[in-house]
């Protein structure tokens, strides 16, 4: 039986980007200090300017052989336990993004990770918008959606990008190509898998136990995580 066809999911520009999360992605521990602030205040007009997001999912059955390649590992067949079907969603911020990255760090490195950081924030906050419709979306048939799972969390490897990005129809539908390396282009984009069912679930929480850096994480060595 052949997939449904994926679907273009409308998702809004945020109004802003969240300052406090740039922060924390550029390593500021309980706020950022003075300078940092200014490089991101300075940056993030122009990082939101260039940013067009765009998003795509599929609706399929867990158990579709199409879909049987992607579940390797124990993780991601963990946080789709009890889900009949899964949706797959791929999020991208659009190439003029990584222009402005490049663009901000022409002999200053600094304005280059701020930039970076605030794309970063940003490709989070419309990736929450997505998951956000989605859910909207399920709620109104009565379903239940768990939280978003993506390559690289846990033992879910990165080497079943350019299939999900296939099945996805990625490339046509929001301009997202995977390299043979994985490496998705633009840079500041998403994939992932939520599960779907007829009853309450959650999935695997995405947190720190299962994430791919969690053995050098920073922030784990001073107590912390990148969400407090």
């Amino acid at each position: 039986m052949l997939l449904p066809v994926s679907r273009v999911l409308d998702v809004e520009k945020p109004g802003g980007i969240d300052l406090g999360q740039a922060a924390r992605y550029m390593g500021a521990r309980r706020g950022a200090d003075a300078g940092t602030a200014a490089l991101l205040e300075r940056w993030a007009p122009a990082v939101l300017a260039a940013a067009v997001p765009r998003a795509v999912c599929l609706r399929a059955g867990v158990a579709d052989a199409a879909l049987a390649p992607l579940w390797q590992g124990r993780d991601v067949r963990r946080h789709l336990a009890g889900c009949a079907e899964a949706v797959l969603l791929a999020v991208t911020l659009g190439p003029e993004v990584d222009g402005q990255v490049r663009r901000a760090g022409v002999g200053d490195v600094a304005a280059q990770a701020a930039a970076d950081a605030l794309a970063s924030a940003l490709t989070e906050q419309v990736c929450d918008a997505a998951e956000s419709r989605l859910r909207a979306l399920a709620a109104a048939e009565g379903l239940y959606l768990t939280g978003r799972f993506s390559p690289g969390y846990g033992d879910w490897p990165i080497a079943v990008q350019p299939r999900l990005a296939e099945l996805l129809d990625a490339a046509r539908r929001i301009g997202l190509c995977v390299t043979d390396t994985c490496l998705m282009l633009p840079r500041k984009s998403v994939t992932a898998v939520l599960g779907l069912s007829a009853a309450p679930v959650t999935g695997a929480r995405a947190g720190c136990g299962s994430c791919a850096l969690r053995d050098k994480c920073e922030y784990r060595k001073r107590g912390e995580t990148c969400e407090s």
